[in-house]
């Protein structure tokens, strides 16, 4: 700048007027911000994008920008690039601390960024009709305004990002429209002042107060609509002999569509100085320097002025750690921003207790700066249909193969805004133009030998494939190798020679007025004419997890049955049918187990079907190796069984394999040995799941779960149906995403309806512990309150966060007012603690539990406080101990722990001081009897 100051220098060569010159951007630039640190310079344009510019470490300077013939002194380039805007980008704001920057747009919304972890959105903010041309924040960072086209001013709560209060009364009589509407909030936090408001019919910047939003105050004169308002940083103090102490205000210059700049004092009733005529057309933006004594404005004629100012004229600025001393004066670190500021602490414990708090938050990361990162989904996640990563691939009768396409999911919504090079999302599927990557496409071969242009076996079950992959066409068409036809009832049955040398059986049902052919394969004797072919039912084809759809559909007819014969017959009557077990390739299987002990801690399970022969027919190998032997040496144990493995679940202690006819057999994972005969499932299996606890979970073709305490050899379930857990509306398909076993041995299921289920035998009934549709929890903002849970989020540590994280989750996007959204996360918050205690979550629960006194302290909800303390505090006197309605502990936890732990949050409001003093004083009393 000192060209700009200086005539003398501005005339010296060897000094340079211009630093950098950037672009990159496609179409004219609306806005340029520079972050709080002066690291970053972020700018938005008409190109949707905002480009966030970083110097250059490594160019050197001096290079020559194309075309114009000018140096750049310094080399900027662009770190990143956001896209999330669907039109132009016209004002920007980053956030105290630089923890978030918001951009607004003409699309109508205003976007949050995490600035910690670019590109990544925070939070989507939608409300406005109209366009959205100025955003502010708050500089205590509670609060971010934006104002809009549609004569509305909108604050919003960072605490949830939902919206806080409306303001549209200053801007109902505004006829025009201005280009930009650039608000800024006062650096003291009191006061918001808007852009193109009107009073008594002139034009006028509004002064909205933070204590209550009111809107009282104006800064009136200027001629014409005000384009922009922009404060200095800086809080400003003068002294003066007769005054007991400096007197602190604010600065604040106001541009126009007048073409004139003005500049106000929040100690006097007029301006500090105007500023005539200064430009040829409007006014658009505002900037101050870091030291507050430089104001740079720039217009539509395309100029900009520079105007400087003196201590005396201003005044001298505070320091940053009076700054800060004087915003927690005023608001608090920890008070909530509807606590009245007159509270002040009663108690020297409370203000130990405060002190501590505020250590602890300076020493660490600030949760509102990593925490919202991970708040709300913004991209809607795409619902699978079916297999993204694999092609059936089946034989036809004449030796010609036929690729079953995958389906690929659509791309997120975006707008018409690409995305960047090598960008891809995990949903999508990932192509690549290099010969030399190996594609990711799996191709699944199948032995079924089908004819040209014949549409799939009827025997098949309707969910075999899945429905999002187009079937075959229909078409009436036989194989035309010699067929000998017989007539059976109402259908005709065609037998006919393969390539392969096996017969192949043909339904052609006359009713019908499409005749469409239908298969079953026949082995026949290894020597033509020996022996009469013996007729097997064909097995469905191979599926793996994502290929496992479910739907409720009526039962078939007994000759429909697909299985062994007189497997499946048990389960008559309506219910449900789901995909059996298979292995992928159909032939083996294996699977890590790790958690043994000395030389056991890591050993692998692998079975293979047909691996060797006998006079009655193949068998079946399991296997058990130490992990690092190589193919060919001696496995720790092994055994066959009589009929192909179908699925397999093992831990350290236990092996659970199901076959194919419909047994479920047990071994030891150390020995091989078998604690309990093989058992029999109603019919083939479609799911397993294990615990620590050796308790096994069998999910049935037909929709039953039953599980067993292998251990205890006794049965937890007994043949439990999904059915009253998976109806689903005509034409809709539900499928089961995962399943599991708590470690008491309860059933938990996650379904592709966002709902997840736990089977409790002590109440005989389902239990609903998750809902991502449910209205409530859409609507709550509890992330705002839970802290990161611990690591390790398995079954075993955090079941809740596991389950939980198999299921679409919604989150806060309720338009509502914040009472109701209250409403809904305190209830959403005791869901998951009734959800937790089901579970035997202690950790959660301890979470979650702090979760919900956060929140009430926050709220400033006395008496769901004090049912909360009571509960933990018991009976305070002596003769009542020997109450036995009262436990000492909750979930493994001492309540007079937790409650040690709750107190510090309820003193952080000190409305709720009181109860704090109460509940403290009596859990010292009760540590003195002790």
């Amino acid at each position: 700048m000192a060209p700009v100051v200086s005539e003398k220098i501005e005339n010296d060569e060897n000094v340079p007027k211009m630093l950098c010159q950037m672009d990159n951007h496609l179409a004219c630039v609306n806005c340029v911000r520079w972050s709080f640190s002066g690291k970053f310079l972020a700018s938005g344009g008409d190109d949707k994008l905002i480009m966030i510019w970083k110097i250059s470490k490594y160019a050197s300077g001096g290079n020559t920008v194309f075309g114009s013939g000018k140096v750049n002194v310094e080399t900027w380039r662009c770190a990143t690039t956001l896209r999330g805007h669907n039109g132009d980008v016209l004002d920007m704001a980053w956030s105290p601390h630089d923890a978030w920057l918001a951009t607004c747009s003409v699309d109508n919304t205003v976007i949050v960024w995490n600035a910690l972890k670019m590109p990544e959105m925070v939070a989507v903010l939608k409300g406005h009709s109209g366009l959205v041309k100025g955003v502010a924040w708050d500089p205590v960072g509670k609060y971010v305004a934006s104002q809009s086209d549609d004569k509305t001013l909108r604050i919003w709560r960072t605490a949830d990002w939902q919206q806080d209060a409306v303001i549209s009364e200053p801007f109902e009589e505004c006829g025009g429209t201005t280009h930009v509407l650039r608000l800024s909030w006062s650096p003291d936090g009191q006061y918001l002042v808007s852009a193109h408001a009107m009073n008594g019919g002139g034009p006028t910047a509004q002064i909205v107060e933070r204590e209550g939003w009111r809107q009282d105050k104006d800064f009136v004169g200027h001629r014409k609509a005000v384009t922009c308002v922009r404060f200095n940083s800086n809080i400003l103090q003068k002294s003066h002999k007769s005054w007991c102490k400096p007197q602190q205000y604010c600065c604040c210059a106001i541009g126009s569509r007048d073409r004139s700049l003005s500049v106000w004092l929040t100690a006097l009733k007029r301006p500090l100085v105007v500023i005539h005529e200064l430009f040829n057309n409007s006014v658009l933006d505002l900037s101050w320097s870091g030291s507050g004594l430089q104001l740079m404005a720039c217009s539509w004629d395309g100029s900009v002025a520079f105007v400087e100012f003196s201590e005396e004229e201003l005044g001298k600025p505070l320091t940053l750690e009076e700054k800060s001393t004087l915003h927690e004066r005023m608001y608090g670190k920890f008070l909530s921003p509807s606590a009245r500021q007159t509270c002040v602490v009663e108690t020297p414990e409370l203000l130990e207790v405060r002190e501590k708090q505020a250590e602890m938050k300076d020493t660490a990361v600030p949760a509102n700066q990593t925490e919202p990162a991970t708040e709300q989904p913004i991209t809607p996640r795409t619902p699978m249909k079916g297999p993204i990563n694999k092609q059936i691939e089946t034989r036809t009768s004449d030796g010609k193969r036929r690729i079953t396409p995958m389906f690929i999911p659509p791309a997120p919504d975006s707008g018409d805004i690409p995305l960047p090079f090598g960008a891809s999302g995990s949903q999508q599927p990932t192509f690549s133009s290099s010969s030399e990557t190996k594609s990711r496409i799996v191709i699944e071969r199948r032995d079924d030998i089908v004819a040209p242009n014949v549409s799939g076996s009827s025997n098949s079950r309707p969910c075999d494939v899945s429905p999002a992959i187009p079937a075959a066409p229909t078409v009436n068409s036989i194989s035309s190798q010699p067929a000998i036809s017989s007539q059976v009832g109402g259908q005709s049955r065609i037998v006919s020679d393969t390539s392969d040398g096996r017969l192949e059986v043909q339904k052609v049902d006359r009713s019908l007025p499409a005749q469409v052919a239908t298969k079953r394969r026949i082995d026949t004797a290894p020597s033509a004419g020996t022996k009469l072919p013996t007729a097997k039912r064909s097995r469905p084809p191979a599926t793996t997890g994502s290929d496992k759809q479910l739907q409720p559909t009526s039962m078939p007819q007994s000759s429909e049955n697909v299985g062994l014969s007189g497997v499946g017959d048990v389960d008559l009557g309506p219910g449900l049918k789901l995909p059996p077990l298979r292995l992928q390739d159909g032939k083996g299987l294996v699977i890590r187990i790790s958690g043994g002990n000395g030389l056991r801690r890591n050993r692998r399970l692998e079975v293979e079907n047909r691996a060797c022969g006998s006079s009655f027919g193949p068998l079946a190998k399991v296997r058990v190796f130490s992990e690092g032997c190589n193919l060919g040496d001696v496995p720790e144990w092994e055994v066959v069984l009589g009929y192909a493995v179908c699925g397999s679940v093992a831990n350290s202690q236990l092996v659970a394999i199901a076959c194919e006819d419909a047994t479920l057999h047990m071994l030891h994972t150390d020995t091989g040995q078998r604690p309990l005969p093989p058992l029999v499932l109603s019919s083939p299996a479609a799911r397993l799941a294990l615990n620590a606890s050796q308790q096994v979970m069998a999910v049935t073709c037909r929709g039953n779960v039953s599980v067993w305490d292998i251990l205890k050899g006794r049965a937890l379930v007994r043949k439990e149906s999904l059915l009253p857990i998976m109806q689903a509306e005509p034409g809709s398909v539900v499928t089961i995403l995962n399943c599991s076993l708590t470690e008491e041995g309860h059933p938990v299921v996650c379904l592709s309806t966002g709902k997840a289920y736990m089977f409790s035998a002590e109440l005989g009934s389902w239990l609903v512990l998750a809902n991502s549709s449910d209205p409530v929890q859409r609507s709550s903002a509890h992330r705002a309150f839970v802290t990161a849970l611990p690591a390790g989020q398995n079954t075993g540590v955090l079941p809740l966060a596991c389950l939980q994280s198999h299921i679409t989750s919604g989150g806060n996007l309720m338009t509502q007012g914040s009472a109701v959204s209250a409403l809904c996360t305190l209830t959403f918050l005791e869901q998951q603690l009734a959800a937790c205690r089901a579970l035997n979550s202690k950790q959660e629960f301890h979470s979650w539990l702090l979760a919900l006194a956060r929140f009430l302290a926050q709220e400033g909800l006395e008496n769901r406080l004090r049912l909360i303390c009571d509960d933990l505090m018991g009976p305070t006197h002596s003769h009542a101990k020997l109450s036995r309605s009262w436990d000492t502990s909750v979930m493994g936890f001492s309540k007079h722990a937790l409650l040690r732990e709750i107190l510090p949050l309820i003193g952080s409001n000190l409305r709720l001081q009181r109860i704090y003093t109460e509940y403290s004083d009596q859990l010292a009393m009760l540590s003195e009897k002790k």
